[in-house]
């Protein structure tokens, strides 16, 4: 074999070793690059189990806090009856809290609730809303600076700021209820949002739901056949409108017969109550006394008030609705009704108690009469 023939010999075994020298690198590499990705994959596993796992425990804190408070409050009211209202404001005085207990006869006891110091000049419960929650009272929100945002309970006789936190800042123009399963509340209409957006609240964690198509500033909220309803507004763009909530939006419904707001309203059976209202008509504004009733898309008066009305809280006892207060500038009466429905209208009202001054959007739950005394 000749010279040249070795060289040509060596120089092919060369070639094929950098080939198979560069497939190695390159198998290499991809392994590498396959490695990095998996790993990185469970990283982010390994993340999301971690927040999945803080999320739960979040929630079973919760849970075992409400186990200790339902088995307290059992222990304590174990056979009473919840035949009375908690009645809380932070409007008519603007430093001290108002709170008592309304019994049935219109007599009350006096209590003592316990809350965050708020640093302000204005209470802490100024001008918030609330909704129950599987029968827990949640707070929400509030006009001042560093109320806006804010999510509190109550627990027993003592209020308690959440760590969870709302998106908009809802006010006492703004409205809240109580889902009909009772495992959430729906939040709406902020100041910050031409008072059309909602937000909604489990007990633990804020989404965002859908925003109704009419402003419904001074409006209401209520369940009607289970769905949440709202009626009219203080704005114009939302005079008459009302809109029900069908799960995944907003369905506009007849319109109410005038533009009212700064009203009440509270879900019967079959129905929806509409209490007392400042109205505009024709131009004309004034005070209304009318009830009115919403079943099978129809609107209709069913009672006549004793005082006029305007930001109280309607609340359901049985076949017993306690209209508690508000604010009433042209008589300067705030007064607690006691309404009894019979199924179509209101059979009686009488004023069973009058406050000194205006309770705006009064927070008021059923209790037995002995609460937090």
């Amino acid at each position: 074999m000749s010279p040249h023939s070795d060289s040509q010999d060596n120089s092919t075994a060369a070639a094929s070793g950098t080939a198979s020298e560069n497939v190695d690198i390159l198998r290499l590499q991809q392994e590498n690059d396959e490695l990095r990705k998996n790993n990185s994959l469970m990283k982010e596993s390994l993340k999301e189990e971690h927040k999945e796992k803080e999320n739960l425990n979040k929630q079973l804190s919760y849970r075992l806090t409400e186990i200790d408070e339902l088995k307290a409050e059992s222990e304590n009211c174990f056979g009473r009856e919840k035949n009375s209202l908690m009645i809380l404001s932070g409007f008519e005085n603007k430093t001290e809290l108002l709170s008592y207990v309304l019994k049935p006869d219109g007599s009350q006891n006096s209590v003592e609730i316990k809350m965050p110091f708020s640093g302000h000049k204005y209470h802490y419960l100024n001008s918030s809303i609330y909704a129950l929650i599987r029968g827990k009272v949640y707070i929400f929100g509030g006009y001042y600076k560093g109320y806006e945002l804010r999510i509190a309970m109550i627990s027993g006789c003592e209020i308690k700021e959440l760590e969870s936190k709302l998106n908009s800042h809802f006010t006492y123009n703004s409205a809240a209820v109580t889902a009909a399963d009772q495992q959430s509340a729906m939040i709406c209409f902020p100041r910050d949002d031409e008072w059309r957006s909602c937000e909604e609240f489990d007990g633990t964690d804020v989404s965002i739901k859908p925003a109704t198509k009419y402003s419904h500033k001074g409006s209401c909220l209520a369940l009607y056949n289970n769905k949440p309803v709202t009626v009219s507004s203080s704005l114009s763009d939302g005079y008459k409108k009302v809109e029900k909530f069908d799960g995944v939006s907003w369905i506009e419904l007849e319109d109410f017969p005038s533009a009212i707001y700064f009203h009440s309203c509270i879900g019967v059976f079959d129905g929806y109550l509409l209490f007392g209202a400042k109205y505009k008509n024709n131009g004309k504004y004034g005070n209304s006394k009318d009830v009115y009733l919403l079943r099978d898309s129809k609107w209709t008066v069913v009672g006549k008030l004793n005082e006029f009305h305007s930001y109280s809280t309607a609340t359901r006892i049985g076949n017993t609705i306690y209209l508690v207060s508000g604010r009433n500038q042209r008589s300067h009466i705030y007064a607690v009704e006691k309404l009894e429905w019979d199924g179509e209208k209101i059979s009686s009202a009488k004023v069973i108690k009058n406050h000194s001054k205006e309770f705006i959007r009064p927070i008021v739950f059923p209790v037995d009469e002995f609460y937090c005394t």
